[in-house]
């Protein structure tokens, strides 16, 4: 995926967290490493108490508060590391959530864990208007033109499934 398209659909979903949810899911306080693994099981557990789905969720965390993580006391990396774990970016599961880094140019501002699961957001994606050039001038092979189109749509209905932190 690109950084344009995962940028808008982490902003779609902080949009529609931030604006339709009440604040109980939300909170709002620097992350430190004493806190980072406690607010990740706050939130997790907020999402069980809304009766949110238990299996699939996935969180998506800036690579400083995954560095929390890792130094927070009373937290341990159990997840098996396998290659296509790595190449897909999953770096562990903490209390049965996939955690996956992404760079915080992507995240929306003031954002730095996100935690929701595969059906909150419908994400489609459409390759429009597809020309394939055999040879063009300045290419050797196919050169491929195309117009990709995308969009995020966040069920609202299911926003008992997504927990936001926001650093300020």
């Amino acid at each position: 995926m690109s950084m344009e398209i995962d940028a808008y659909r982490l902003a779609a979903l902080v949009t529609a967290g931030g604006t339709a949810r009440s604040t109980t899911l939300l909170a709002a306080a620097a992350t430190t490493a004493v806190n980072a693994y406690t607010n990740f099981l706050t939130l997790n557990a907020a999402i069980t108490d809304g009766e949110g789905y238990e299996d699939g969720r996935v969180a998506i965390v800036t690579q400083g508060y995954y560095n929390f993580l890792k130094l927070a006391s009373g937290f341990t990396l159990a997840s098996d590391k396998a290659y296509t774990d790595l190449r897909e970016g999953t770096v562990g599961n903490v209390d049965g959530v996939d955690v996956v880094v992404c760079p915080s140019s992507r995240m929306p501002a003031n954002t730095d864990l996100i935690i929701t699961h595969p059906k909150v957001m419908a994400a489609p994606e459409k390759l429009k208007d597809v020309v394939i050039h055999k040879n063009a001038p300045g290419y050797n092979g196919h050169l491929i033109e195309y117009r990709h189109r995308y969009d995020a749509f966040v069920d609202l209905q299911k926003l008992n499934c997504l927990a936001i932190h926001k650093t300020a």
